[in-house]
């Protein structure tokens, strides 16, 4: 709770960042083993990936669509934290 009330915007957003992108890291690397198990569960532009190569590369555009939202939802979470802070009583 103590980073809530003093931290700056950018440690609010490191924090929030490196929580969702650790997650998003770990369902990559589970995503990995599917891709070479089954990489018929990937679509790409709606055809089922025939290799797991095409899979990866399924898997790569969808880690860095991921953590490209991932940011922006993390700096408008920083942001309102912000704003919410001011607007509370100082003690």
């Amino acid at each position: 709770m103590h980073i809530l009330r003093t931290a700056s915007f950018g440690q609010l957003f490191i924090v929030t960042f490196a929580v969702s992108a650790s997650f998003q890291v770990a369902f990559t690397l589970l995503g990995l083993v599917m891709a070479v198990l089954s990489p018929g569960v990937f679509n790409m532009n709606g055809v089922p990936a025939t290799s797991a190569a095409g899979a990866i590369g399924v898997l790569i555009f969808l880690l860095v669509f991921g953590l490209a939202i991932n940011a922006a939802i993390s700096s408008l979470g920083a942001l309102l934290v912000l704003a919410w802070r001011r607007l509370l009583p100082r003690s």
